[in-house]
């Protein structure tokens, strides 16, 4: 059993904390590392999913050429252009749909207009996965309709008219698979559940109907769906007169049109037309999601002054919130508002964690309605605009809803701004390849959209807008706000680009501001990639600050116009963090510091850059934080940017790692959630790492780094009715300290799994926060027992999100043929896994263990094509190569994943997701320049300086393990 087991780690532990002595090391130098094709030499190029028609030279010269923006562009009188087919337009489609079982029989009506020039070039529509019977093509109209040539070809129908003209009306017959992936029209399913929905966001429309689906093409749409066996179906528009099956029309790119045929239940109207739907069964799990949904409706309606009942003519006007059980994906349709049920309900006695991602993720779905449907893009390069205002506007509300000082059962989203966006989105940017948010050229291609839309725009892009607001905004206004209800003014139902951004926000800044009315600042933060990094440093009279551009890896310089906001020693103050002044190349401060004076640059860190300072300066700073009364000065948002930046800087090879871990070891003193959540997620790198050369070298960092967390907080709540940040950072931390090998918090763990009343059974009173850590730790310490405890857990858990946490922690088994065999059931037919819960496992498998990563991406590259068809198709494939580009842990791994890139096609079932490969290569090969460079050193570091704990005395520690473990 676990305990016999355990009882071995104890006295290795024992030994540890008698043996461990405190040295130092000289300071390290920092490294300059760079990139180079030569890692990596044959990446592969993207493989275009379309063709685009070749026109003759006489038809390009007939054709008009614009620059919009700066972007070649080709258009004939009023038509819009088409990455497709240019000169085609499509005014309007009418779409009918019949079910029969398990196979769709379609019949597109499709008015199309061509130009003059283009007339005699085929009609080409996309479509994919579709079997086209019968193409019939009318003049004018479908009375003279007659059978068209037509071919599928490379992913697109073309089709030849029998007469050549400019205005058609062309009518396709075609039928379709029923699919169960969550995109397209499919069946959805879990247990006893069955439902039907359309998501055809973002390229999804040409797999339900032949199209034309660039989202700058804006259409009339009617849908009439047949024989769905469903009582209830809901789409973006009310049914047409004397109709339960046909849909009225409306106008609008293809993409954004979604329905869902479902026996759901309403379970409550949190607001007037609104109402909240979930799977039959399932009850007392909704106040929350209720709550929320009420003031966010409320509260988006103000917060854009467009109600969302007026949005379009004809639209349903309710709002249906849907608890989709299987699958989670971006829902951008009117009135059908589909969020992955572990995101909308929990029970009142729910974590922190699942609270916290429940008012992220219902705000942010709700305010899609206003951000991606009012508001769209002209081509998918803008579509960061939509995202961020959309992710903008949701943390602005659910930041209101949270809000209230006398309640600590809420969530600080100050505190969740910062780490899960800020901070994140500066990690993912500071890879020499991420994406710039507007990028320099239109993106057309599926697989480049999925790049985009799904990359490092989803943090990047909100962080933007919060710094401009600060820049531009004054304590009175919101410059964002203001500027996004212009647009749903101006720009309403209508493509939207770059330079309505900058109008927006030109027609809505305030008189006096940091750049004077010119926001011509913004280009650089906005077609770069990457961020800058301010160097302070002292000099007698004051500091001098410099910039230049950061990057894991040398990039070239780009100048930016920097917002700077600090505060020193002599008169903190971190809570006016507007910004003193903007800056360019270098600035001088002239302020007098005495000798143990500090300065502290970007406060709160709500500005998109890291900071560096000169040696004293940092040991000055380091001498505040090690106090722990001088650290409370120190705002907990810079004490996370601190370390934040510390240690990135140091990965990066421009900080050595002795300051920064010294920073690190400031944490004993340390309780709050965001700068536990800036340590773990960054020392969580290296804990992975540095397995492959000891594996029990980084628990020494836990112990460090750990007392007054545990003196504190502990493992195990004290009350019933902890604050939810509390909460948050108990569940965290002891995560991290348990996957580390923390021997104090693995035998929390063993006391707390098992039912006192039912040795065999998990305990249902385990308290929901720290369930992760205690699932995970007691599959990897213990036996079959545990195994089987949980699965039979797992038969009669309600709650969607505990079931997940049940199925994350078997990723956490350190039995190699185990693991195999629940990998292999995450592409298995007969098991009941919905595609999210697929996912959901590969990610912890891969990054579980150095072991364990290996074994997923030994899966990863052997079954990529079951993964995709199972998993939720080429989107979840793309997060699989990533996920795995995590934790490529070493040279072997890294050169295994790329043999298997470099490989044909037919070995390597990557297809379109050969770009996503090609770009997680690259972010593996500046991890592994890492590994070569500063491992090893980061090693000797944490293994030299390895004081013992000093929290409570060995023999309370020993006491204690003693008393857990042989009381069994």
């Amino acid at each position: 059993m676990a305990r016999t087991k355990f009882k071995w780690q104890l006295i290795i532990y024992l030994s540890l904390i008698i043996s461990n002595d405190a040295r130092s090391l000289p300071i390290l130098q920092p490294l300059t590392l760079q990139t180079t094709d030569s890692v990596y030499p044959n990446v592969i190029q993207e493989t275009p999913i379309e063709t685009i028609e070749t026109l003759t030279k006489d038809t390009q010269s007939e054709l008009k050429e614009v620059t919009i923006n700066g972007t070649r562009d080709l258009q004939n009188e009023s038509l819009m252009r088409s990455n497709l087919r240019p000169g085609q337009e499509v005014r309007r489609y009418t779409v009918e749909i019949k079910r029969n079982n398990n196979i769709l029989e379609g019949r597109a009506i499709i008015d199309v207009q061509l130009t003059e020039a283009t007339r005699n070039n085929p009609i080409i529509f996309n479509a994919i996965q579709l079997t086209v019977t019968n193409v019939l093509v009318g003049v004018l109209t479908s009375a003279n309709a007659v059978e068209a040539t037509f071919s599928l070809f490379n992913q697109q129908l073309q089709i030849t008219p029998a007469q050549s003209a400019t205005s058609y009306v062309v009518i396709v017959e075609y039928t379709m698979a029923l699919r169960d992936n969550g995109f397209g029209l499919y069946m959805g399913k879990y247990q006893d559940t069955n439902y039907i929905a359309m998501n055809l966001y973002p390229t999804h429309a040409r797999r339900v109907f032949p199209c034309m689906d660039e989202p700058n093409l804006s259409t009339i749409t009617t849908f009439t769906f047949e024989n769905m066996e469903y009582e209830n179906i809901v789409t973006n528009a009310m049914t047409a007169p004397e109709s339960q099956t046909t849909f009225r029309a409306l106008e609008g790119p293809p993409y954004l049109w979604g329905m869902v045929a479902h026996d759901f239940r309403t379970v409550v109207s949190p607001a007037t037309n609104v109402h909240l739907y979930v799977r039959q069964g399932v009850s007392n799990q909704e106040n929350l999601a209720a709550t929320a949904i009420h003031s966010y409706y409320l509260a988006l309606n103000e917060w854009t002054q467009k109600p969302y009942n007026e949005i379009i003519a004809n639209q349903d006007g309710r709002m249906h919130v849907l608890a989709l059980p299987d699958v989670s994906q971006d829902w951008y349709a009117l009135s059908t508002v589909c969020i992955w049920e572990p995101y909308v309900l929990t029970e009142n006695t729910g974590s922190a964690l699942q609270r916290k991602l429940m008012v992220v993720n219902i705000a942010e779905a709700m305010s899609k309605q206003w951000f991606g449907y009012v508001l769209y893009p002209e081509n998918w390069r803008h579509q960061w605009i939509i995202s961020g205002l959309s992710s903008y506007a949701g943390h602005s509300i659910a930041k209101d809803f949270q809000t209230n000082p006398e309640d600590t059962s809420l969530i600080d989203m100050d505190a969740i701004f910062v780490t899960d966006i800020i901070q994140e989105s500066l990690l993912r940017d500071s890879f020499e390849n991420s994406q710039p948010l507007e990028p320099a050229d239109n993106i057309f291609f599926e697989n480049r959209v999925r790049l985009n839309i799904n990359g490092v725009l989803k943090y990047k892009a909100p962080a933007m807008l919060r710094m401009f607001r600060l820049i531009l905004g004054d304590d009175e206004t919101d410059v964002i706000q203001r500027a996004a209800r212009a647009l749903l003014t101006s720009r309403s139902l209508q493509p939207i680009n770059l330079q309505n951004f900058y109008d927006s926000i030109t027609s809505e800044l305030p008189v006096e501001n940091l750049v004077d009315s010119n926001i011509e600042f913004m280009q650089n933060w906005l077609t770069n990639n990457g961020y800058p990094l301010i160097n302070v440093r002292l000099h007698q009279n004051g500091v001098v600050l410099s910039q230049q551009r950061f990057g894991l890896t040398i990039v070239s310089q780009v100048n930016y116009l920097i917002p700077i906001s600090y505060t020193t020693s002599i008169n903190p103050n971190f809570d006016d963090i507007k910004p003193e002044f903007m800056m360019d190349t270098t600035h001088e401060l002239n302020f007098a510091l005495e000798d143990n004076d500090w300065v502290i640059f970007n406060l709160q860190g709500q500005g998109y850059y890291r900071v560096n300072y000169d040696e004293q300066l940092w040991d000055r700073i380091i001498a505040a934080l090690e106090d722990p009364e001088t650290r409370e000065i120190i705002h907990p948002f810079n004490r996370a940017s601190l370390l934040d930046d510390s240690l990135n800087l140091a990965r990066a090879g421009r900080l050595d790692y002795d300051i920064a871990f010294r920073i690190a070891l400031t944490m004993e003193h340390e309780l709050d959630y965001s700068v536990w959540r800036s340590f773990v997620r960054n020392m969580d790198f290296l804990r992975k790492r540095l397995f492959e050369l000891d594996e029990e070298v980084y628990v020494r960092m836990v112990r460090r780094t750990i007392p007054l967390f545990e003196e504190e907080l502990g493992f195990v709540p004290s009350t019933a009715n902890e604050p939810a940040m509390d909460r948050l950072t108990r569940g965290l931390v002891m995560d991290h300290a348990c996957r580390s090998g923390y021997d104090p918090c693995i035998a929390a763990a063993v006391d707390l799994f098992y039912d006192p009343n039912d040795n065999e059974a998990v305990n249902p009173n385990i308290p929901s926060d720290i369930r992760p850590a205690v699932f995970c730790t007691m599959v990897k310490v213990g036996d079959e027992g545990v195994i089987d405890a949980l699965h039979d857990r797992l038969e009669i858990e309600p709650i969607l999100y505990e079931r997940v946490v049940i199925l994350e922690s078997l990723g956490c088994s350190d039995d190699e043929e185990f693991i195999r065999d629940l990998l292999q059931e995450t592409v298995a037919v007969t098991t009941d896994y919905t595609p999210e819960e697929r996912m959901k496992i590969f990610a912890a498998v891969a990054s579980s263990s150095f072991q364990n990563s290996r074994l997923a991406l030994e899966f990863l590259t052997t079954r990529a094509g079951a993964i995709r068809n199972m998993y939720g198709g080429a989107d979840k494939l793309d997060e699989a190569i990533f996920t795995m580009a995590d934790n490529i842990l070493n040279n072997e791994m890294a050169s295994d994943f790329n043999v298997w890139v470099n490989s044909l096609d037919s070995i390597s079932n990557l297809e379109d997701s050969s770009l996503a490969a090609a770009e997680a290569r690259r972010m593996i090969a500046q991890n592994i320049i890492w590994n070569n460079n500063l491992k090893e050193q980061a090693y000797d570091w944490i293994n030299t300086n390895n004081a013992p704990t000093i929290f409570i005395s060995t023999f309370l520690v020993t006491l204690s393990l003693l008393i857990t473990l042989f009381n069994y």
